[in-house]
Order: structure tokens, then sequence, then C-alpha cells
């Protein structure tokens, strides 16, 4: 009893024979030892940087010195970089380290619970040899039941004793280790309790018969610590219940919790404050059973069998539960020793726990779901044996005198480059002296750490699914950290992707079966559930999983990167007066009310149309015999292009649905039980809010089908070849298309006649040859444009072959140049393009009038200027890169396309520049880390919403690496032919990564900018990449409401999506617009409905079918264009024009999507700015509509404006509301 009284957390001592409590050595004088060479190390840090400050100061009056210096800090600099990647990096983990340690009060407080609980153990008497007959009487009346492990063991078949000795108890896990970290839900202190050799037969192993003997030992225990608890009053807040270890059914324990005691209650032992609970642990003698006989691949549980089954399966689940129990004090011994080595153990430790916390991984076993297998344990472990070698040749992989960063880093790196499941695997010995570790080039198919000296596999609780999530997070995070240019510490340690599924994944699907009573579950499932199932996965919820996922892993194939499928409302715990855990949904067999499969997608090939099989020949294969048979009649023989003849699978496409639901659906009924309902309505409800097109078939097309936009293109191929040929005054050197729909990012496809989307006109860029003789002076610049833009225009009316309409419309995108004429042309195919002409002059002239202008008028000439360039220049550039790199993301378009929608729902998108809304829409598929690039339109909406809501925009900019995934550019891509002068070499330096010089050149653009308006009100998102450096081409001119609008209306929508779930309700919100917020709303009605001649679709009965009333051609009278056309746009135009001082308008931009059934219906919002909501003494040049109330004193006046902008409506306005 003596070894107690020493602290609760003391570690043994490795080099102790025996693993007793009472033979420790405190580890208390080694942590102090850590720290003391912690401290060393940090003040010597510390010490450089004030011997790097004070040198520098030195610098001018001693150059000599100065060299000396300069070479030392570099040295100094160098060697931080390799031990922590960067100084930042290195204060950021310290800072995180501290923010996670342990309470040293909450320590002390549940040490001092343990020492009690020691002594109350050492007070359970001993029970001599008792049959099952009277293990049953013994308990029974009892509040405790025994735990029996399934199958429960049966009086007339059971010959062997049980009975109860006194355990040795000894400290495992991280709060032995000292590794433990503070964690908001609690953490567990594992205490182990190892039964006395005496207690067991060589044969125990077999047949349950140990696991058996341990449920008795453990409720015999539990029995007298209730008693205990009891006695000494503490069962007031102390309370006992039966859980499994690591989720795993054959491993029993009892968790000792606490709650808030009653006021009168003495609260000594009272440890709820800590947030503690304590598991006891039973574990086995180590070596009581030969280890040989429990390895993995062999069988462990005799049943009968009928004659047909030539041999048992092996028990791989069994034998790890039997031996693992045997192995607690080796591992805690085999750690202890290597922390006592390696300095940086501890935080490395911290490090990974929290790196993999954040990934939802942990220790719990994988075999009933989720990402499990796989937490601190192993993760120590594995550090461990590459702290003694991991190489090919034994060589080690880490060194002893790493930091914590390199430690982390090391690890993550062998498990992104390493494979331990297919291709090989890795051994160590616990208990040689020298634990000596090899990578070994042999692969068994299953995750493999094996030790040598015990016969455990670390790696048993990990299923080849959690493997591969395991070594695809741990790519990711490398990836991270070899990141010099970004700072990805947050998205390593902070960010916790496991915290909603639809960030996670791309998709989430609910499987739905009828699980039936006792007795009477689903039939399919029950009749598969035999004997022989049942002692390989031992639990029928282990069965469903594996069953689950290997269909799944079959149907699906390259079409999914991972998958994880997890049992829902599973219980863990359950009351010591039960026997094992019971169904929360009932009386039935199975642990869990539902099933949730998640997947993420491999957008390359989750929407083909075909499911390849193996070839066909005349003698049936082994694998065609297979594809039949698990395909079914879906199975068919077709010839493809290449001639040959394939086993294959075609499916259908929706609009609505992706073809993976279509095959789930047909495959998990089919293999798993026809009564399955796979339900994905998420999918489904936000697919159905992207406008569908006019088109046949349209209802029948996956959302990544782009052939409207590719039909756009080819019209825009056809009129740059007619005007190529054209004989002008100055030949064409380039035709540029740069309207958003080449860049696939318009909100409603492109359709042929659709006149009245607003981006119906395509704007196109027409650029000459150099000409010195172009005009010196801006506007009669513009007129010859205009003049060459007339002889097109004469060109396409006197040729009688070609059937192109072409009318002139004034331009006033650029502020004071009012003389800009462009040239719209219709096309026989039904589209519409815009040309502006760009000559090499333009720029020229737009500077020198800055150059040349009074102080007081610069600024507005650089806003000038600026448009001018985000409307010619920098358009070019970013249609092409957009272009170009959305071919690498697939669900980069519909996600646009919906986050347009959004906006446009809420009235902001009037307010953006479609440039900076596919900039931010770009985000998550760029700069995807933590998670991964979206594989649905979901998945990537809810990132952004996710983005904006987190983007502190006063002091972060957005800076964007434009390029493809895992920067693979391809030489080859798709390209208009119209872009002659943008070669691959071109679009291939667009694509490179910025270098950090740029990065920080970019950052010093932001931080110049901030430093003149530090609170955003002038400009407020800075979005930039290696084609807008300056970062504000696109985000100038926004008004400051309308930014934090944005910004308000993502949080609100996360916040409820997390509060209340994605469902169709919610998202029914989220495209709700809030009228009530704005000041006065004006509702107004268009005479003509606008929906389908806008190019979209009407929910109709017959969804194939397209809207009659479509038109079908243009009027021959082309002037008559506009009335099929909203004219809010204009009045909103005006409006803000007129009031800009005082009034904020917005409508939605889209009528034919936001205006109701028939796109008639269209809203204008106003907000005051809140200088003119107070009144104001009067001043001459107040600049907007005042009223007097007093002598002094002017306010807005509202009525008068509100009969203004009434008036300006005319006939349109139905009803005006005033907040």
């Amino acid at each position: 009893m003596t070894g107690i009284k020493r602290k609760a957390s003391e570690s043994e001592d490795p080099s102790s024979a025996e693993p007793k409590i009472q033979k420790r050595v405190s580890t208390n004088e080694l942590e102090s030892q850590d720290k003391g060479n912690m401290s060393e190390h940090s003040e010597d840090d510390s010490g450089s940087e004030n011997d790097e400050e004070e040198e520098t100061e030195e610098k001018h009056s001693n150059t000599a010195k100065s060299s000396t210096t300069a070479a030392h800090d570099i040295h100094i600099a160098r060697e931080t970089a390799e031990l922590f990647k960067s100084n930042i990096f290195k204060l950021q983990i310290d800072e995180l380290l501290e923010q996670v340690k342990l309470k040293e009060s909450h320590v002390l407080k549940v040490e001092k619970f343990l020492h009690k609980l020691y002594d109350m153990i050492q007070q359970v008497p001993d029970w001599e040899e008792h049959s099952i007959t009277e293990v049953e009487s013994f308990f029974k009346g009892k509040i405790v039941s025994v735990p029996f492990v399934d199958p429960k063991p049966m009086a007339a078949t059971t010959n062997y004793k049980f009975d109860y000795k006194a355990p040795s108890v000894s400290l495992i896990g991280s709060f032995a280790l000292k590794t433990g970290i503070y964690q908001p839900h609690g953490s567990a202190i594992d205490v182990l309790l190892t039964m006395p050799e005496s207690l067991f037969e060589k044969k125990d192993f077999l047949n349950f018969r140990a696991l058996h003997k341990r449920s008795v030992y453990l409720a015999y225990l539990t029995h007298y610590l209730s008693i205990s608890f009891k006695k000494e009053k503490l069962d007031q807040y102390i309370s006992l219940e039966y859980s499994y270890f690591n989720n795993d059914p054959l491993l029993p324990i009892v968790t000792i919790s606490c709650k808030k005691a009653p006021s009168h209650q003495n609260e000594e032992y009272n440890f709820y404050k800590t947030r503690f609970s304590i598991n006891l642990i039973i574990g086995f003698p180590h070596k009581i059973f030969d280890a040989k006989k429990l390895l993995p691949n062999k069988n462990c549980i005799r049943i009968a069998h009928d004659d047909s089954v030539s041999e048992l399966p092996v028990t791989p689940l069994y034998n790890f539960a039997i031996l693992s129990s045997t192995t607690y004090e080796v591992y805690l011994k085999y750690l202890y020793k290597t922390k006592k080595q390696t300095i940086a153990f501890k935080e490395a430790a911290v490090l990974g726990r929290l790196w993999l916390q954040q990934r939802g991984f942990s220790s719990q076993s994988a075999h009933s779901g989720s990402l499990g297998g796989f937490g601190t344990f192993e993760f120590t472990t594995l550090m461990a044996t590459l702290l003694n070698g991991g190489g090919v040749n034994g060589n080690k992989i880490l060194l002893h005198g790493f930091s914590s960063y390199q430690l982390f880093k090391g690890v993550i790196k062998y498990l992104a480059t390493m494979d331990l499941c297919t291709d090989g695997h890795l051994q160590f010995s616990s208990e040689d002296e020298n634990h000596s570790s090899k990578y070994i080039e042999e692969g068994f198919q299953a995750p493999t750490l094996f030790d040598k000296s015990t016969k455990v596999n670390i790696l048993s609780k990990m299923t080849n699914v959690s493997y591969q999530a395991l070594k695809m997070y741990a790519k990711e995070t490398l990836t991270m950290l070899n990141n010099v240019v970004q700072d990805q510490f947050s998205n390593i340690f902070l960010t916790n992707i496991s915290r909603t599924d639809n960030l996670k994944y791309d998709h989430c699907f609910d499987l739905l079966f009828p699980l039936g009573t006792v007795g009477n579950s689903d039939s399919f499932l029950s009749s598969n559930f035999g004997p022989l199932e049942r002692i390989k996965f031992i639990t029928i919820e282990n069965f469903i999983v594996n069953k689950i996922t290997n269909v799944v892993k079959i149907a699906l194939g390259d079409r999914i990167n991972l998958i994880e499928v997890k049992l829902q409302n599973v219980v863990t715990t359950f009351p010591i007066s039960r026997r094992k855990v019971h169904s929360s949904s009932g009386g039935n067999n199975f642990n869990f009310e539902f099933i949730k499969l998640k997947l993420l997608v491999n957008p390359d090939e989750s929407e083909k149309l075909v499911t390849k099989g193996p070839a066909h020949s005349e003698e049936a294969t082994p694998e065609a015999i297979f594809f039949k048979s698990f395909w079914g009649p879906k199975s068919s023989l077709r010839r493809f292009k290449d001639g040959s003849i394939t086993h294959c699978c075609v499916w259908s496409t929706s609009s609505s649905e992706p073809i993976i639901s279509s095959i789930l659906n047909f495959a998990l009924k089919k293999h798993v039980s026809e009564k399955m309902q796979i339900n994905n309505t998420i999918t489904k409800e936000f697919q159905d809010l992207l406008p569908l097109p006019n088109l046949p078939a349209s209802s029948t097309t996956s959302v990544l089908n782009l052939t409207s936009f590719y039909n756009l293109k080819k019209s825009f191929d056809n009129l740059y070849k007619v005007v190529f040929k054209m004989t002008l005054p100055l030949s064409i050197k380039s035709i540029l298309p740069v309207g958003p729909a080449f860049r696939y990012t318009s909100l409603c496809q492109p359709v042929p006649f659709a006149y009245s989307d607003p981006d119906f006109f395509q704007d196109v860029i027409l650029e000459f040859e150099t000409s010195p003789k172009w005009p010196d002076e801006i506007t009669s610049l513009e007129k010859a444009k205009t003049a060459f833009l007339l002889k097109i225009q004469e060109a396409l009316d006197s040729d009688d072959s070609n059937q192109y309409k072409a009318f002139f419309t004034r331009d006033e995108s650029i502020p004071y140049n009012l003389e800009i004429v462009t040239l719209n042309i219709l096309t026989p195919e039904g589209f519409g393009f815009k040309l502006r002409v760009l000559t090499e002059r333009d720029e020229v002239l737009y500077l020198r009038a800055i150059s040349n202008a009074r102080n007081e008028m610069k600024p507005e000439l650089e806003k000038t200027f600026l448009k001018f360039t985000s409307k010619y220049l920098a358009s070019i550039r970013h249609t092409r890169t957009i272009e170009n790199i959305s071919h690498a993301y697939h669900f980069y378009s519909p996600v646009v396309r919906l986050f347009k929608k959004w906006l446009d729902t809420h009235l902001l998108l009037g307010h953006l520049n479609d440039e900076l809304v596919e900039l931010i829409a770009m985000k998550p598929f760029v700069e995807h880390a933590p998670y991964n690039i979206p594989g649905s339109v979901e998945n990537g909406f809810l990132k952004i919403l996710k983005f904006i809501s987190q983007w502190n925009w006063k002091e972060d900019p957005l800076i964007l690496d434009l390029v493809k995934p895992d920067d693979e550019l391809e030489s080859s891509f798709e390209t208009s032919i119209g872009g002659t002068d943008l070669d691959s070499k071109t679009m291939k330096k667009l694509s490179e990564k910025l270098t950090l010089a740029q990065y920080k050149g970019i950052q010093t653009n932001f931080n110049n900018m901030r430093s003149s308006d530090p609170n955003g009100i002038h400009l407020q998102f800075f979005v930039a990449s290696k084609n807008d450096p300056s970062g504000i081409l696109y985000s100038s001119g926004i008004p400051l409401a309308i930014a934090t609008r944005l910004t308000a209306l993502a949080k609100v929508a996360v916040n409820l999506l997390q509060t209340h779930g994605i469902n169709g309700q919610t998202i029914g919100l989220l495209f709700t617009p809030g009228l009530k917020d704005y000041d006065f709303v004006v509702h107004l009605k268009t005479p003509t409905p606008l929906k389908s001649s806008s190019g979209i679709l009407d929910f109709s009965e017959f969804k194939n079918i397209t809207n009659a009333d479509a038109p079908s051609k243009f009027p021959s009278d082309l002037s008559t264009l506009s009335e099929k056309m909203d004219p809010t746009y204009q009045l909103v135009k005006y409006l803000n024009m007129k009031y800009k001082n005082s009034l904020i308008f917005s409508s939605h931009r889209y009528i034919g999507v936001t205006g109701g059934n028939k796109g008639d219906k269209n809203v204008i919002t106003g907000l005051i700015k809140p200088l003119f909501k107070k009144q104001h003494k009067f001043k001459v040049n107040l600049d907007c509509n005042m009223k007097p109330i007093d002598s002094e004193n002017v306010i807005l006046n509202k009525d008068a404006i509100f009969r203004e902008i009434a008036a300006f409506g005319s006939a349109l306005v139905e009803d005006f509301e005033i907040n």
C-alpha cells in the first residue's frame, strides 16, 4: 500500500523486472529534468535573439563586428527553420502547448481520489473458486450484473471456475506518461488492474473463457466498490457504469465519473471540476498465454460446423482482444523509456493528439464504423518505433535530439510516404534492449505495425478504409508543412474539420432499414450473420459495417476517394445493473438507429455514365463472373470506340441527384437489404436551386454538363471567323472573349434567344494591330474605335450569306468616359456578343490624364483608370485563368453559380463585380486545406459561406494561388480559337504558383492600403492573385454597408446550419431574403413575365419538355428587344447615382431566377446611410433632399424622396413598404 501513497501519476521504471506499482520510480524527477533541459534550450534561443539585437545596434559603429553578427544571425535563423520551420511557427507551437496543458490543481485533485480508490481496491475481499451457477446465485438480487460478453456462458457447458484475488494496480495511458491535455468535453484516466496468474489456466484463451473470467472479476470488484462508495458517503456524487474499452464489446470496463456534490457534502474527493473520468481496465498477466497461438491468422473460437466448411475462419478481433489485454504495462514501459531518451517526446505526442482529434481519429475500434484505430497511443508508439529505426535497412527515421516539430513532421511524413498495408509493414521489438525496428517490404493487405516481442499488431483496430483516410490526411498535412509561402499552423492544429460532416465530406447518405425486434430482425441480415460470421466479426454491427463498406467500394470504385460508415445514436455506456448495451431505438438486436455513409468523391470520375468491368472473352473469366454476379441485370456487353467489347453498367444522369446516388441505391438494395432506404435529400435540395436552362432534356443533365456553354463558344468561334475575314483599315490582332459564360460562371446557362437574361450579351474585346495613327486624345480615340465598329456592322449587313444582326449601344462602365460605344451582335445560333475595342494607346492616355490633372482630381481619375484596367486589361487575364483551371475543378462552375444565386437572393450581387464573386468562390478550390477539394455542389457552397463568415477582411487579405490541383499544369487545354495570342506557355505562366517574394509583395500592398484605411471604410475586400497583385481591381467601390451585410449574412447562415442542421427548411431559409432589415422596400412587377425569355425552365409536370412560349428567334425590330428586359437594373442604377450621398439601393439582378414563378416580381430596397438618420445643422451644399425641423436643424426629407422613387417607378410599383 505504500506505493500508491506517492503521486498516482508516477510511472513505472522500465528497468524494473516486476510490473508492480510499489517498484516505481517517480516521473516527477524526469519531468523536472525535461523542463530544465527545455528551459535551458529556450534560454539559449532567447539569449541568441538578445545577442542579435545588441549586435545589430552596434552595426553602425563597428563594421567588422557587423559581418560576424550577420553570419551568426543567418546561422541562428537556419537552425530555427530546421527545428521549427520558422520562428513564428515555434512561437505558435509553444503557445498552443501552454494553452492545452493540464492544470496542476486539477491533477492534484484527481490524484487524491486515486489514492482513495487504491485503498478501496485493496480492501476488496478475495473470493474462492465458484462455478457459473454459484456466480449467478451470488449476483442474483444485487444491483450489479456480470457484463458477460456474447455468448453468455451456459451452466451445462461451463466447467471452469471463477474467483477473485487482489489485482496489481498501475496507471497507464497518457496520464501516466504525462502527455495528457485539457479537453473541453473531459478526458479519461486509465487505471490498470492486472488479474493474478493463479486465476488462469493455459487454455483459457480459447472460446471466451478468459473473457468470461474477466467479466466476473470486474463485476465482483464493481459490487464491492459500490458498497465502499456508499459506506464512505461518496455515492452522492460518484457514479459507476459499464462501458467498452476503445468501443470493443470484448473489453468491458468500469467508468467512474463525478458530478457536482450536494452543498452539504464533503468535497474532499470530488473531482467534478477537473472533468476527468476514470476507467478501471482489467488486464491479463503478461505472457500468460502463448502469443503465437493468438496471431491474427489463427482461430481461437471453436464451434461445431458443417462438413462443407473445410476449416474455421480466423478470429483476428478476438485474438487481439485477448493478446492486447496482456501488454498494457509493456507498452507503458516502452513509451516511458523512449520519452526519457527524447527531449521533445511529450510535446510531439501532444501535437499528434491534437492533429488526430481535429481530423476525427481516435483509438476507438474502426471495425464498428468511423475513423478509429489510430489515436494518441498508436501515434506515440509509431513515433517511438521510428526513433529506434523504421527504415528499409533498419535506419533511424527520427533522432532523439529532434524538436517537437521535427518529430511530428517525421511521423506525418512516414505515414504519408510509406505503405503499411498493401506493399509492406513495420516491425519493432518493444522488449528487446535495443528496441530495433525495420520496414519489411511485404504487405498483409491490412494496416500492420507488428511487435515481434508481444506478437501484437498495434494497428489491429484499424480497417483498410480508416488507414486510407489517415494516409490521405497525412499527405495533405505534409503538403501544408512544406508550404513556405503561407502560414498553415491553424489549418494543421486548430481547425476541427470533423465538426460538420457536409464540410468534411462531399456526400452524406442516411441508410435506413427496418431493424425489427429481438428475434425478428431483418431476415436478410440475420440469415447472413451466422455462427461463422459471428466468430469472425464478433458483433452484427461489425458485420454490417464491413458488408456496406465492401459493397460501396466495389460499386463506386474510383468514383470515390474515401468512405466512412458511421453508426448513428450508438449507446456507449450502460448501467452496472445490465449485462450489456441495449439498443437506443427499442428492443432489437442492433446498437444503432440508422447508418450514415459519408463519401469523398473523385470529381474526375464521379459523374461518368459507364461503370466499366473486365473485357469480354469466349471463356468466362473469374472477374467477368464476379462482375455479372455483382451487378445482375444492370450488367451488359458494349462495344467501345476502340473496338473493345467490355462488361459494363450504364447509368442515367439527373440535374437533381448525382450518379453516385443511383449506383448506391441499386447496389445496397441488392447486396445488403432490399428494404433499405438511401436518403440524400440535402444534395437534391441544393442542386434543385440551380436554375435549369430551357433546353431539351435539361432535367436529365448532370450539373457538371457544360454543353450549353460550349454551344455559346461554338457560336463565338463562327463569329470570330467571319470578323477575321473582313477587310478593314487595320488588321485584327485578336478577338478575346471576357464574358462570364466563357468562364462557365454565369448564373443562367446560355440559352439561344434568351435575351431577357442580364448576361445574354457576352463581352468580347477586339484588338487591332498597332498603329501610330490612333488619336492622341481619349474622346477622339473612342470615336475612332466607333468608326471601326461601324465598318464591322456595315460588313455584316452587306453580306447576305450570313444572318448576323448588329446594333450599337452606349457603354457607361468607365466613369467620366461617356464616348464608349459597343457593337452588339446577334448570331444566327441565337447568342449575343458585345464587342468593345482596346488599343495600345488607351492605357497611355489614361495615365497621361492622371499625371496632367490637378491634385484634387487625381483620386477620381485613378479610380477611373482602375475601372478601365479591370474592364479591359485584367478581364482578359482573369477569363483565361479561370477558364483554364475550372477544367481541373469540375464542381467550380455549379458552385459559383449557386453562390451567385445566394448573393442575388439577398440583393447583394448588383453591388459586386462578377470577377470578385468568382475569385471568392475559387477559395475553397485552390486553397482547400485542411479540407479536400469540393466534390459536390453543397460542399463547395457551404465552404464559401464558412470562409466568408470567418474572414476578417479588416486584417486579413485574400491571396489566391490560381493553380490547378497539386500544380499539375497540363500543356494541352481547351480554349476558343479566338485566344491565339495567349498560347500554352503564357497560360502556364499564369498558372505558376506564387513565390514567397510575390506573396510578401502582395502582403505589403495590403498593409499599405490598410495604413491609410485601417477600418476598411473605403475599401473592404482585398482579393489578390498573380493576375492582380494590387488586390483592389474588382473590389473597389463597394459600399461599407454591403460588405458588412455580406459577412453578417454568412455568419447567420453558418450559425443557422450548425444550430438546426442542414435540412429542407434551413436550406429554404438560406435562400430567403431578409427584407425587414432595410429602411424601405419597393415591390415591382414587370408588364411581361421574363422567366421563359431568360432561358429558364419552368417547373411543370413534364420537365423534359421546353417552354413553348420561350422566344425562338430575335424580333425583326431590334429596338423591341428591351421590352423583354428587366427595367429594374437601370432604375436602381439611376437611383444610386441620384441619391449616392444619402441612400443605398439594391435589387435582384436576375429576375428570371428570383422573380417568382413567372419571373415578373422584383424589389428595390433602400438603406439610409447612418449619417442621414439623425438631424443636422443646416449648411449649404448638403447635396441631398432635406427639410427643416426648426430654425437651425434639418433632417432627410424621406416623404419627398419616397414620392420621387414611386414616380420614377411609375407603373412598375405595386407596393411601398416602410420599415
